[in-house]
């Protein structure tokens, strides 16, 4: 390991010792700092605003209680498959909130197996902006290596197989990854930045913004992310000011800033402390700059729920508005909302979860809409892995591929791509365990490589952010991924820069 990597690798880990540092550790500003833009490339240079928005649901949300088949007849008896391989567990056909000629696509010869869904009926939100076609559920995606297409070749010992498939530890840092062969591989957000941080006008400023803290999602070879909190105003965003009654203006703030200026402006000979002292100036300059941004959030009419998932997404929205006084063209966001590792009180547990998830999401849809950023704003969420179709008793256990949704203006809703699972697990070659756990039809290169397209990468940069893209896909004009976003107005770039893909 050569001096460079060392630094990065423990420049975090090794400096959360006081308020300060701990401070500057959240801000993502050593391992940022120590970096290097390998790739300026010109299609940095972006003159339209995008943002992505990525929701985590860290332990593994049982999404197959998110999205039911609901077929009665012979022709299609999705939902009498669903009921007998969940019992306990399966919601009542009649509760189910259907949606409107949900259009399933299919994908690399999968059949769709159904063709009438419905949504949990605790998010009526959502199954709004599913059938007004602002919401697509992506089917039995998950983490691959290469394509798996059944039992026999998942057996065979000749397909390369995700690290700890139904390890919490691995695949929610797969999905963040997007590289299940590596337990040391970079982000997926994190590559695009170190592609398009670029375009933005301000460097003091990440385009990744964190409401979950240091995450693998955001962290890139040269970006970082830039984490805040959910109560985001000029008062309280960023570093603490000294206490009201020493005074947070005037002298002792002069004084305050004088002494770490001299502080960190001083030369140390150590090479760890160089890095240090330059990352610490500036962070206290992007506070600086970040603070003064906030002042200039517009009074918005768009009502967040008071939970913590209403106020994480509500803060995206505030620190979006000003994207014009932070320099920004490209913005990532990463948001957390835990607590789905439900191997018990499965039917409670979603019961109190899910409209959180309903509520929280469809105020920040409105509020891109809000904003006139309706389509230039993709929301997507993420899980550890899916879970078991079948009961333990009480709840489901650790599975692999599930379901998930992309929300936006640019997104072509009402349709369900990827392929949805037989129910029944009798002679299923979809599933590797009696329990039902679904080998993914959809992998997260295909997700990624979609939304990345559509945000600016060039598709010859494909390769750096999605190193095993090549197993599942190749770029030609026209031909996207999936075919989940609408491209109409976004310039696919032709450079004809040699891909990279040796590095994680």
């Amino acid at each position: 390991m050569n001096r460079r990597d060392f630094i990065k690798q423990s420049g975090c880990a090794a400096m959360g010792t006081t308020t300060l540092l701990s401070t500057l550790t959240s801000l993502g500003a050593v391992n940022g700092a120590i970096g290097h833009k390998k790739y300026p490339s010109k299609e940095a240079a972006a003159e339209d605003y995008k943002a992505l928005v990525c929701v985590l649901f860290s332990g593994g949300l049982d999404s197959y209680n998110v999205l039911v088949p609901r077929g009665t007849t012979s022709g299609d008896n999705g939902y009498t498959e669903y009921a007998n391989t969940r019992g306990d567990l399966a919601i009542t056909n009649a509760s189910l909130l259907p949606l409107n000629n949900p259009q399933c696509t299919g994908f690399r010869n999968l059949p769709c197996n159904y063709g009438s869904f419905g949504i949990h009926p605790l998010m009526p939100s959502m199954r709004d902006l599913f059938n007004t076609g602002k919401l697509a559920f992506m089917g039995n995606v998950g983490t691959l290596v290469e394509p798996i297409k059944n039992l026999s070749e998942f057996q065979s010992g000749l397909k390369k197989i995700p690290d700890g498939i139904y390890s919490h530890s691995d695949q929610i840092m797969q999905w963040q990854t997007s590289v299940p062969q590596s337990r040391r591989a970079l982000g997926v957000g994190g590559r695009i930045a170190d592609l398009l941080n670029a375009g933005n006008s301000n460097a003091q400023i990440s385009m990744n913004i964190s409401l979950g803290g240091k995450n693998i999602f955001q962290t890139g070879e040269s970006i970082t992310e830039y984490s805040i909190g959910n109560n985001v105003n000029p008062n309280t965003v960023g570093l603490e000011t000294l206490p009201a009654w020493w005074s947070s203006s005037g002298l002792m703030t002069d004084l305050r800033n004088a002494a770490i200026d001299s502080l960190v402006g001083q030369t140390y000979a150590n090479l760890l402390q160089q890095t240090y002292a330059g990352s610490a100036k500036s962070a206290i300059a992007a506070y600086g700059f970040f603070k003064e941004a906030i002042k200039k959030v517009p009074t918005m009419a768009t009502q967040f729920p008071a939970t913590s998932l209403g106020a994480d997404l509500a803060a995206v929205a505030k620190v979006i508005s000003v994207r014009s006084y932070l320099g920004a063209k490209r913005q990532i966001f990463f948001v957390n909302y835990g607590g789905w590792d439900m191997h018990d009180n499965l039917a409670g547990g979603l019961n109190q979860r899910l409209p959180v998830v309903n509520d929280a999401l469809k105020a920040f849809y409105e509020s891109t809409v809000e904003l006139g950023l309706a389509d230039k704003i993709t929301t997507f969420t993420i899980s550890d892995f899916g879970r078991t179709v079948t009961s333990n008793g009480l709840g489901s256990d650790h599975g692999w591929g599930g379901n998930s949704m992309v929300i936006g203006g640019s997104v072509k809703g009402g349709k369900i791509y990827g392929s949805f699972p037989r129910m029944n697990l009798t002679d299923n070659t979809q599933t590797i365990s009696f329990r039902g756990n679904f080998i993914p039809a959809v992998s997260t290169d295909e997700l990624y490589a979609e939304m990345a397209l559509w945000y600016g990468v060039s598709p010859a940069d494909l390769c750096y952010v999605l190193p095993n893209l090549s197993n599942f896909y190749n770029y030609t004009p026209g031909n996207y991924p999936i075919g989940f976003m609408n491209f109409n107005g976004t310039t696919i770039s032709t450079d004809n820069k040699p891909q990279s893909c040796l590095t994680y």
